[in-house]
């Protein structure tokens, strides 16, 4: 069967972006030695994404007009497929392809649409696929000299509880068999990141130990700094070296790693004036990211999400 030029040009396209994002991606990963390179960072989490479906539009273009649906179509379809082929090729985990996949959608497009305006008014195609494909090695040194930052972000959920709250209390230090169920769906979970196993409690009051053991043998300790049965119970974490396996969550997601960490939280039960208790869960974390507002709005919804199924796993034991 043969294959139309139309459809050829779109295929290399589509593969010229690819290719062209996965040798940036690769390049990326044997530069980060220099302290101006990083993954996390504008330079390749924005303008990479840009160029290449801006690349993609160009290599297909020749010297044809190239509509509005065309530049979307292709740039999207180049970006797809780039994706994919960091997750084949064990560049990068399912669970870092999520979060970075609404920013690369968008920029990938943005790039797309900005060549095909180019290109259909300057017709230099060969110079501005050029420009294009040395956006985000020009850009990585300016990421370099900004000075790092750090934003600490308090994450706070609630839930309420037909239950006294002694009795909701004395459901929080120990838990033990969690099961998947109890759980409820939870996005988080479902692309990959850990479920909970268990926590176990070693001692009572401040300077006790609870040890919260989670799937793919992740495990870390919660310090008590505030005990007040039957209202407060506050921790500081504590991540032990090795505590988390390498192939356990994607290392630009690793808690404890270069990007996020975690510092405190806690729970607070209070009696509720329709009956019942409300439970509150807060969690304190550090975004040490270049990319502070991305970073700081994924790490909210991706606690919130966490701390909707431990609530709801809370309520379903303290109600039985």
């Amino acid at each position: 069967m043969l294959i139309s030029t139309s459809t050829q040009r779109v295929l290399s396209a589509i593969l010229a972006g690819t290719f062209y994002g996965l040798a940036l991606r690769t390049g990326f990963e044997w530069a980060q030695p220099l302290p101006f390179v990083e993954i996390i960072s504008t330079a390749f989490l924005v303008v990479c994404p840009l160029s290449v479906g801006a690349i993609a539009v160009l290599w297909g273009a020749g010297t044809a007009h190239v509509s509005v649906r065309t530049q979307l179509g292709v740039s999207v379809a180049a970006m797809s497929l780039f994706l994919i082929a960091m997750f084949i090729t064990l560049l990068e985990g399912l669970i870092c392809l999520v979060l970075v996949a609404p920013v690369f959608y968008v920029a990938a497009m943005v790039g797309g649409l900005a060549a095909g305006w180019t290109h259909n008014r300057l017709r230099a195609r060969t110079s501005t696929l050029s420009a294009f494909a040395l956006l985000p090695l020009l850009m990585a040194p300016v990421d370099g000299l900004s000075p790092p930052q750090t934003h600490i972000q308090s994450v706070t959920n609630t839930i309420h509880i037909a239950a006294t709250p002694e009795q909701v209390f004395a459901r929080l230090a120990e838990v033990r068999d969690i099961r998947p169920d109890e759980l409820g769906f939870s996005f988080v979970h479902s692309i990959g990141l850990p479920r909970p196993i268990q926590a176990a409690m070693d001692g009572s009051g401040p300077g006790a130990v609870r040890t919260s053991r989670w799937e793919k043998n992740v495990w870390f300790q919660e310090v008590i700094t505030q005990w007040q049965a039957p209202s407060v119970m506050h921790w500081k974490f504590v991540i032990p070296r090795g505590a988390i396996p390498r192939d356990a969550l994607d290392r630009h997601v690793e808690v404890g790693g270069d990007y996020f960490d975690l510092i405190d939280g806690g729970y607070e039960v209070a009696p509720n004036p329709a009956g019942g208790s409300t439970l509150s869960l807060t969690t304190r974390f550090v975004n040490k990211s270049r990319l502070q507002l991305y970073g700081n709005v994924w790490g909210r919804l991706v606690l919130q999400d966490f701390h909707r199924s431990i609530l709801g796993l809370m309520k379903h034991r303290a109600e039985a």
